[in-house]
């Protein structure tokens, strides 16, 4: 069994791949360091066909749960604790101030607590507040298997929806911050920095071209736009002279099947709505906005509906509220070429060209893609009848993936796990070692030249998988 409750045979938890958890002689020789020892991790590469863990030190989610996560928390309280006169005066009426200034320390101290259990592998706890989506959650957990259920121990994917959304219920169950965002400056300031090259491609893509190259230059814009993603403190920042450097990149993009997207698009059939399924907020969700744009005036859809997160997480993730918020910014904004723009997307809006899918928790929950038609059926459904489905960003492709590594020229449909509700994209930037569906010897030619290659954030993918065969339409 899976640690989601379902068989698969493909998949190894991460004490299966390091043999019998009892057996302490043999995970003795790979131990390093007293932290190792007292948590059970050991100093190997994830191996293939398990779940990516913390327990692999070799692995890039090991390096997550060391390095970045505590940091995110760390930041977390510190800009509440610099921002608490703001936040008081922004959501706390007059007369409840010092009420809210102590909701404020329990919410500091919450996270705290969030942070040493992440640090000392404790196991995940029910959620006991008002969550909408509490009964799965604490129904996910009490499934999982009992070495299976810290923060190191459990699939990667798990341990971080598990943090992110334990974080937002500190504020979820409060009084007074109930719609306070954690993230939600950082992520405007994301697109505010990003003017430059906003207004770049907003000069360049107002004569396109109906043709596979002007649709592949866009797709390219997009994928590398995934760069700006924040949770990396933006060490990866995408170069701002967009224009000028993107085909520079070309060979870093290790599989595109963009003809095979552009002839699915270009397909006359009865379905005439694409859905993306959002990752970032900020210069990626504006590029978002461009492919959607292009798609509909090209006459490939009539609709294109975005899929955001129901609640903030992972630092840069797009909501319902950054999704507004960017089309209030772009309409709104001083330069005339931007607000236009802006303006028009904003129109499609209004005129239903665009849409903001209803949030779905499954979109945040810990659960693989292959698990929707199970849990979420309306949502699989609402899937079925888009022409193509294009997810953005490396959290989403790991959940198509299950987060298993998987031998990098496995057939993506093996990987899938059975979801192919419809045509699908992978636009990603490879931020981990979840990848399939690569020419034989791609992976082991980069390893030579690159031995991290797989978490550099410079190497990325535009895949594609033909649902329509496994459909008839």
């Amino acid at each position: 069994m899976d640690p989601e409750g379902e068989e698969n045979p493909s998949a190894v938890s991460p004490v299966q791949a390091t043999g019998n958890k009892n057996d302490g002689q043999n995970l003795a020789k790979v131990f390093k360091t007293d932290f190792d020892a007292k948590y059970n991790i050991v100093d190997i590469q994830t191996p293939l066909n398990a779940f990516m863990s913390g327990q692999f030190k070799r692995s890039y989610a090991y390096s997550t749960l060391q390095n970045e996560l505590p940091v995110v928390l760390t930041k977390v309280i510190d800009s509440i604790t610099k921002e608490k006169n703001e936040l008081v005066t922004q959501f706390a009426p007059n007369n409840f101030v010092q009420n809210s200034r102590e909701e404020l320390k329990i919410i500091i101290g919450l996270i705290s607590r969030l942070k040493y259990e992440l640090q000392t592998d404790k196991p995940f706890q029910q959620f006991n507040g008002d969550e909408p989506d509490r009964e799965q959650w604490n129904n996910f957990i009490t499934h999982l298997p009992e070495d299976g259920r810290t923060f190191y121990r459990a699939c990667w994917m798990h341990t971080q929806s598990y943090m992110y959304r334990k974080l937002h219920s500190f504020v979820e169950n409060s009084i007074f911050l109930k719609e306070f965002d954690f993230f939600a400056k950082i992520k405007e300031h994301s697109l505010i920095r990003s003017q430059d090259a906003i207004l770049s491609l907003s000069k360049y893509t107002r004569r396109t071209e109906n043709n596979l190259e002007m649709f592949s230059e866009l797709l390219k814009y997009n994928l590398w736009s995934n760069r700006n993603d924040l949770e990396d403190n933006g060490a990866h920042i995408f170069n701002m002279h967009v224009l000028e450097d993107f085909t520079t990149l070309d060979d870093y993009i290790i599989a595109n099947n963009a003809t095979d997207i552009w002839n699915c698009l270009c397909n006359k059939s009865n379905r005439h709505q694409v859905d993306i399924v959002l990752d970032s907020a900020g210069y990626e969700l504006f590029n978002d906005f461009l492919l959607a744009e292009y798609i509909i005036e090209k006459g490939m859809a009539d609709k294109v509906c975005f899929h955001v997160k129901a609640h903030p997480g992972f630092v840069s993730n797009a909501t319902a509220r950054d999704f507004h918020f960017t089309l209030e910014y772009l309409s709104n904004h001083a330069d005339y070429i931007i607000s236009l723009l802006g303006q028009k997307f904003l129109e499609f809006y209004k005129e239903g060209k665009f849409e903001l899918a209803a949030a779905s928790y499954f979109w945040t929950s810990p659960n693989a893609f292959h698990r929707m038609r199970s849990l979420e059926p309306e949502l699989y459904t609402n899937l079925q009848r888009s022409k193509l489905i294009i997810f953005k960003g490396d959290l989403n492709y790991r959940k198509l993936l299950s987060d298993v590594c998987w031998e990098s020229s496995q057939d993506i449909k093996t990987c899938l796990g059975g979801f192919i509700p419809s045509n699908l994209c992978a636009l990603r930037i490879i931020k981990s070692e979840v990848i399939c569906g690569l020419r034989a010897g791609v992976c082991d030619d980069l390893l030579k030249q690159e031995p991290q290659w797989m978490s550099s954030c410079s190497y990325g993918l535009i895949q594609y998988v033909d649902g329509s065969r496994e459909y008839g339409y």
